[in-house]
């Protein structure tokens, strides 16, 4: 009888060593997967052929929604940290207002892609295509 007890109390202990060290891990992933800089968020964002945007565009115009869902999350998840950097040039309200127009964009994006509309998806990523250059003339600074 006392084995048994001492054998649950060392299986209860095995249990919550373990679920603690997977909350610790999921904090982990949570803090690993904000970028470190806007100019990550761009690079994965838009920069080649390798970029989420290319694999959203790639994906929307052969109507494949379900293979654009799987860069359009990252590309979400990525989006929503850019408002959380300064500007490297311009002012701070201007920055949260392209931020979070950018924001809404790739959100909308999702939402066409989501609901596999190729009319509203191919809009918005003209929308966001074409949009670059305002915020870029105002906040990017000058390669040298």
């Amino acid at each position: 009888m006392y084995r048994l007890f001492v054998l649950t109390g060392v299986l209860v202990m095995i249990g919550i060593v373990a679920c603690t060290g997977v909350q610790a891990d999921d904090k982990d992933t949570k803090k690993a997967d904000k970028p470190e800089s806007i100019g990550e968020i761009m690079k994965k964002a838009h920069a080649g052929d390798d970029a989420l945007r290319a694999a959203v565009t790639k994906a929307v115009k052969a109507k494949n929604f379900k293979k654009a869902s799987e860069p359009m999350k990252a590309w979400v998840a990525i989006a929503s940290h850019l408002d959380s950097f300064k500007p490297p040039k311009g002012n701070d309200k201007s920055w949260a207002k392209q931020t979070k127009k950018y924001g809404a964009d790739v959100k909308a994006l999702a939402k066409a892609i989501q609901d596999e509309n190729a009319k509203d998806a191919s809009a918005k990523l003209k929308t966001i295509n074409t949009g670059c250059g305002a915020c870029h003339t105002v906040h990017r600074p000058k390669k040298k």
